[in-house]
């Protein structure tokens, strides 16, 4: 693990994740440390790891599969708690972190939604200062798209400490979708195949609500005829004695 120099000043940490650019963090560089999920650590394109996080609950992790890879890392494994059965777990930090970034704008949660957001969160807590993230997309058209707005809220804390003159370097890699517009709003225009996809929403719910107009019409038309058919059940029966 990268060490902090004399003055104290902590090492860059490269932060990394399972997509495509996992691999070109930069493992040769003894200087830096490799923070990484626990599944980066199955990929063989991740070459070192300093520190692996793991903030699932234990229904995930207790999953054989997962306390091999877990227990055949020999570093610090940082987890919701320790646990005796990883015995390189750690228990993460959550009180100090909650304390130091909760506002009450939140409500009960704090604003995470992914264990990239608590990695950047403790590495801001322990005083790193330069940050990188590799393997970390969060495309559109992916299945971790919904994650994407904590990650945006924490690196909007970097980015504010940058704005301010603090000393803060952030690297994002060029394939991630995180901090990028498709476009800039009033400036810029969505693309063709922005406004299609657009077009294409707005004509399912253009057909969703015709569907339901039509739906009220033909219940109202069911209720006029099963009406009609018990008023000739009734005159039937009238006519035949019965009643």
């Amino acid at each position: 693990m990268a060490k902090s120099n004399k003055a104290g000043v902590k090492p860059p940490v490269a932060i990394v994740g399972t997509a495509s650019s996992c691999g070109e963090a930069p493992y040769g560089d003894e200087t830096v440390e490799i923070w990484a999920i626990n599944t980066a650590i199955a990929r063989p394109e991740v070459e070192r790891v300093d520190r692996v996080f793991e903030m699932h609950p234990a229904r995930y992790w207790k999953q054989p599969r997962v306390m091999d890879r877990l227990n055949g890392f020999e570093g610090p494994i940082y987890m919701q708690d320790h646990y005796d059965d990883i015995p390189n777990s750690l228990k993460y930090p959550y009180d100090e972190i909650r304390e130091k970034f909760y506002l009450d704008a939140m409500g009960e949660n704090l604003y995470v939604t992914n264990t990239i957001t608590w990695m950047i969160l403790m590495a801001l807590w322990e005083g790193y200062t330069d940050i990188s993230l590799y393997g970390i997309h969060m495309a559109h058209e992916t299945e971790y798209a919904y994650q994407r707005s904590s990650c945006s809220w924490v690196l909007g804390i970097i980015h504010g400490w940058i704005m301010e003159g603090k000393p803060y370097r952030l690297y994002i890699h060029e394939e991630s979708s995180l901090l990028k517009a498709e476009y800039e709003y009033g400036y810029d225009e969505p693309t063709r195949a922005m406004q299609y996809l657009q077009g294409r929403v707005d004509g399912v719910k253009k057909g969703v609500m015709n569907a339901q107009k039509e739906m009220v019409i033909l219940e109202k038309r069911k209720l006029r005829t099963e009406g009609a058919m018990t008023e000739a059940r009734h005159i039937y029966e009238k006519m035949a004695g019965w009643k």
